[in-house]
């Protein structure tokens, strides 16, 4: 436990750290995102990214930097996503893992971007948690994940492009949830009201408004050539292992997302659950990705956020098997066992201080950026 909120008090900094001051103003995202949410009847008109919108309008009571509480809704789902996170990691795998793989994934720039950033681009780490709602309510049978799963599903069809994923679920664990229909239909009669009824302002706006539907969908204004589509689909693993699409509202330079210790943990990762194919776990993983290829590639507004918290749960894997193998070799050695936890500690270190010196400090410190958050608070 106390090692447990060593990693948190360290997350929960890096978090909250200079959340206001550490560029020098706002975006241009962010105030789109803020003047979205000035009233409750202009998020009813235009719901998409609605339960953000509405978190932000409701806090917004509370600050006189308005601007500041769209960050500040964003890292408080991230913190939520990282709680989950280390909590399924350490249902698969072990503790050592869980620490290693969510400090990992939590100090990573690609997290801290998204996380530290007032726009509605953080519901798409949503996905993450309905997908570890739905393994617990698979697991447990309970009333209460399955409960969490009707909100969750009802939330995330407001946000762009989540719509393909819910019915790739709904469609892969159809059996499952037919049965856990037939055992809780008290549950599954409540949720079924409640989805409608949070539902039922998405509906009405899509009457009033039949443009809501495209970008609901994650599909583009325009269509790319066939070109261009097969330039972005080739530009996912690109963006992810060789170098990023230039974006100084939301990364530094070109940069790879993925730095060398991450990627060869993925590798790793990737190879064990293609071994594994058997798991559950592991064609949800490739369907996904597929998926979120096509809405990338289409150049619609989903983008790689949505992955990463899967991606990182398989390099997590990999830090879990680099693991396993050290101590088989060296079962009973202390001293062994030690300089091989140590090892991997400190490339984990390493990771993590990499990711962190781009976000914290090459990142604010860049022209680009400086040229880029310049709107200042209403």
């Amino acid at each position: 436990m106390a090692m447990y909120v060593a990693m948190f008090v360290i997350l929960g900094a890096a978090l909250f750290s200079q959340l206001g001051t550490l560029t020098p103003g706002y975006s241009q995202s962010e105030a789109d995102t803020y003047h979205a949410s000035l009233s409750f009847k202009h998020i009813l008109e235009n719901p998409i990214n609605a339960p953000y919108l509405v978190v932000v309008r409701g806090l917004s009571y509370l600050s006189h930097n308005n601007l500041l509480v769209t960050r500040l809704v964003s890292t408080i789902c991230g913190l939520v996503i990282l709680a989950i996170f280390a909590e399924i990691l350490y249902r698969w795998h072990d503790m050592r893992t869980s620490l290693f793989g969510t400090l990992l994934f939590g100090l990573s720039a690609s997290f801290l971007h998204v996380a530290r950033l007032g726009t509605p681009e953080v519901l798409l780490y949503g996905l993450f948690f309905l997908t570890v709602c739905g393994y617990w309510a698979k697991r447990t049978n309970g009333r209460l994940p399955l409960f969490i799963c009707f909100v969750t599903s009802s939330a995330l069809l407001y946000v762009p492009g989540m719509i393909w994923f819910i019915f790739a679920g709904v469609v892969w664990q159809h059996k499952t949830i037919d049965r856990l229909f037939k055992k809780h239909l008290g549950i599954v009669s409540i949720g079924s009201l409640l989805f409608v009824a949070c539902l039922a302002p998405l509906g009405w706006a899509i009457s009033k408004d039949h443009s809501l539907i495209k970008p609901l969908l994650g599909l583009p204004d325009t269509w790319p050539t066939i070109w261009q589509l097969a330039k972005n689909v080739i530009n996912v693993p690109v963006h992810l292992f060789l170098h990023n699409a230039a974006n100084p509202v939301s990364w530094l330079g070109t940069a790879p997302v993925l730095d060398i210790f991450s990627l060869a943990m993925l590798i790793i990762g990737s190879y064990l659950y293609i071994k594994n194919f058997t798991l559950l776990r592991t064609p949800l993983f490739i369907t996904f990705l597929v998926i979120m290829t096509g809405l990338v590639a289409l150049g619609g507004s989903v983008t790689l956020t949505v992955i990463m918290p899967f991606i990182y749960l398989i390099a997590a894997a990999g830090i879990a098997q680099l693991l396993g193998q050290w101590l088989t070799v060296f079962p009973r050695n202390p001293i062994a066992r030690s300089l091989g936890l140590l090892s991997v500690a400190v490339l984990v270190g390493f990771a993590c201080m990499y990711q962190i010196t781009h976000y914290f400090i090459g990142w604010p410190q860049a022209a680009a950026t400086h040229q880029t958050f310049t709107v200042q608070k209403p």
